[in-house]
């Protein structure tokens, strides 16, 4: 069922949308709680915990939760739903409807925890425009069943997979992608 509705919305132009966290608007938000260890350093430390810094427009934020940063748990399943769009007679319906509910998972604790939180018109206009981009990055050959996002796609839908994505987004926090490992 997932799968048919991912290749719905897919079928559908989307608008110039980004899953992007507002780094300006979170240091407004959290005004109070910025911390300035040095001159031209501000620091916040969120739930999570979330380490962000910024110096001058640079920004450093980094996951501490120990069970990876979210917002490259979404940047890999982009790829993985990309590789499954891309090639779908190499994986099962069962396989294609994990892939599917991974990526909407992921979307929606990114939706839900990212500066400003999106609406649910925004964050499907954003999850269009990632997986339009990794289509357009992505020059995958659908012979090749050991590249690697061919691979991952494959690896997503594993229940021990599903388990680990389920860990990363349980805690809510801000969605950052460092350490991306």
């Amino acid at each position: 069922m997932r799968a048919l509705f991912l290749a719905l919305i897919l079928a559908t132009p989307a608008a110039a949308a980004e899953l992007a966290i507002d780094y300006d608007r979170l240091f407004a938000t959290h005004a109070d709680a910025v911390q300035r260890p040095a001159p031209g350093v501000e620091r916040l430390e969120l739930p999570g915990p979330v380490i962000v810094e910024r110096r001058g427009r640079r920004i450093r934020a980094e996951d501490q939760s120990g069970w990876g940063p979210a917002g490259c748990a979404l940047r890999r399943l982009v790829v993985a739903a990309t590789a499954v769009q891309s090639c779908p007679d190499l994986f099962t319906v069962p396989q294609r409807d994990r892939a599917a509910g991974q990526l909407l998972r992921g979307v929606d604790f990114f939706a839900e925890n990212t500066v400003p939180p999106m609406s649910p018109e925004a964050r499907r206009a954003a999850m269009l425009a990632a997986l339009e981009r990794a289509r357009g990055r992505m020059a995958l050959d659908c012979r090749d069943r050991d590249s690697a996002p061919l691979a991952f796609a494959a690896h997503i839908a594993e229940d021990a997979s599903l388990r680990r994505f389920a860990k990363v987004f349980a805690t809510p926090r801000l969605p950052v992608t460092e350490p991306c490992r």
